[in-house]
């Protein structure tokens, strides 16, 4: 009997490509959702195979689902992603899908203060109404954000935030894809929800002090109002909207709502999620650390 294929959404990013990564690695049969052919080569090189889909083409996604019995629900955040997800979510449905684990945020909720938290509970909810068996992975704040502030970093010595002294438990997404990969390849995680963090929760100065360590230089912290924190992530290329859904989510995780610390990564993968540390170290030289 020939294992189920799965299908990963959202395979040439962070998260889902180191995703890819492991599955491939550890032999399991997966799929690759990808936007267009060009987008495939990096996949392919990994011996996976790929599928070309489009969340806004919903009758695309009923022949990459094809032959698939468990799916990886992950798009970009943007505000078509409730509609963007439910397209898949409903395809999923049609084409008999066994089980999806979807990328959801802690904190999720039709009536969260935040948009990325609405727009996720927009769609747990639909995932919860269309019946079909999943697991839901809630991640706290991603490590990886910090890279957009890395030039800042480098040059100047400063990591500028909103947060203070509150501290949030901050996680590498790579963690976050070794979850996925036992929650897709192993029983018994049907409908459960497992809230994801890093093992410590840090504040503002604490992250500043581990890139200090790891770069060789000496790195400050210093909390902006919201519109100076805002013309910075627009000075690195973010977008209008995503830069007021960051603040607005900045202002949220200052209330301490991102401050607690699980054990679900060490639980479900068998080893400690990466240090705050560790991240800077690997990417010191990003954060302006001589090689």
């Amino acid at each position: 009997m020939e294992e189920p294929v799965i299908l990963v959404t959202g395979a040439t990013g962070t998260t889902g490509g180191e995703l890819v990564r492991l599955l491939a690695e550890a032999g399991a049969p997966v799929r690759a959702l990808v936007r267009s052919p060009d987008k495939a080569a990096s996949i392919q090189r990994l011996g996976v195979e790929t599928a070309v889909g489009d969340f806004e083409q919903p009758d695309t996604l009923d022949a990459a689902m094809a032959g698939c019995d468990h799916l990886f629900l992950l798009s970009p955040p943007s505000p078509h992603q409730p509609e963007q997800e439910r397209n898949a979510i409903d395809a999923a449905k049609r084409v008999g899908v066994g089980h999806v684990v979807a990328l959801s945020v802690l904190g999720s909720s039709p009536d969260a203060s935040v948009a990325f938290g609405r727009w996720h509970g927009e769609i747990d909810r639909h995932l919860a109404e269309s019946g079909l068996p999943h697991t839901l992975l809630l991640p706290s704040g991603f490590m990886q954000n910090f890279l957009a502030s890395a030039q800042y970093v480098a040059d100047q010595g400063i990591l500028y935030g909103m947060t203070g002294e509150t501290r949030v438990s901050y996680i590498d997404t790579r963690d976050v894809a070794a979850v996925a990969a036992q929650v897709l390849t192993r029983p018994g995680h049907q409908g459960k929800a497992y809230a994801l963090t890093g093992p410590e929760a840090l504040s503002g100065d604490e992250v500043a002090e581990r890139l200090s360590a790891a770069t060789g230089h000496q790195v400050g912290s210093v909390d902006v109002a919201a519109d100076t924190f805002g013309q910075a992530l627009a000075a690195a290329g973010l977008p209008g909207w995503l830069v007021e859904r960051l603040i607005e989510l900045n202002i949220m995780m200052a209330d301490g709502h991102a401050a607690g610390v699980t054990d679900e990564v060490a639980t479900l993968t068998g080893r400690q999620p990466r240090t705050f540390a560790q991240f800077a170290a690997e990417h010191r030289a990003i954060f302006g650390g001589q090689q």
